[in-house]
């Protein structure tokens, strides 16, 4: 069974949908930068439709300011995102969920890493972003985009706008350290091709991570796994049965 899942945070819904609502095991999926709740090409519906055949639950949500959910993008920063995320967790238990995974792609990764608490079983992270200036975010912060920004408030992304609350916190977003608290079992996929976060962030990032842990470098594959969907869903899947 499916249900539409509509959570207020700071007066604003948080929209989403709950998918096999009946599985006692729920993995939450945590979109990226700009994206929603559908991921990258619709990959996290191809992942939920795997899930759910595995007898898991999932919920996919959208961010505020990302449609269908409420809020201008303008506003977006990282702790507002972790509130979200938080919020749908909260949720989650308290519709009797109490065996949580999560999974985080790009940014997504990022907000998982900060929202990451003792009591989830598993955390997934598709191309994470864990130092914000060693991405494709660096370009917000040439002299060009810097005069652009006093211009106007705002940059433009993918027919976003990008504030400069947000554009000024890039140089100070390490997560490095987070992975030294995860407890649980811990997934990395990352692309070798990718130009938009450098697959060595999930490498490091691997390093410092303590058992259980998992990491593939998809060769060839770039940012989002354009041409690697089926892949990905089946190494995520198999994940999660082994250790979740």
């Amino acid at each position: 069974m499916n249900k539409d899942l509509i959570i207020k945070v700071d007066n604003l819904s948080v929209k989403g949908v709950l998918e096999n609502s009946d599985a006692k095991k729920l993995v939450i999926l945590v979109h990226g930068f700009t994206g929603d709740l559908h991921g990258p090409d619709n990959i996290f519906e191809k992942l939920s439709k795997k899930l759910q055949q595995l007898d898991y639950a999932v919920i996919r949500f959208s961010f505020r300011g990302t449609p269908p959910s409420e809020g201008e993008y303008v506003d977006m920063i990282v702790d507002k995102q972790v509130e979200d995320l938080k919020k749908v967790i909260e949720h989650a238990k308290s519709l009797g969920y109490f065996n949580i995974a999560l999974l985080g792609e790009s940014m997504g990764g990022s907000i998982v890493a900060k929202a990451y608490d003792q009591f989830l079983k598993a955390v997934i992270f598709w191309y994470p972003a864990f130092d914000f200036v060693d991405t494709a975010f660096k370009n917000y912060l040439t002299d060009e985009s810097q005069r652009k920004l006093v211009e106007q408030g705002f940059l433009l992304e993918e027919g976003f706008k990008v504030g400069k609350q947000f554009i000024d916190e890039i140089p100070d977003v390490n997560l490095f350290n987070r992975m030294g608290e995860i407890k649980c079992p811990i997934l990395f996929l990352h692309g070798d091709k990718d130009s938009e976060v450098p697959y060595q962030q999930s490498e490091k990032a691997f390093q410092i991570a303590n058992d259980l842990k998992e990491i593939h470098i998809i060769k060839g594959a770039d940012h989002c796994f354009s041409n690697e969907q089926d892949e990905v869903v089946d190494l995520t899947a198999k994940f999660l049965q082994r250790f979740f």
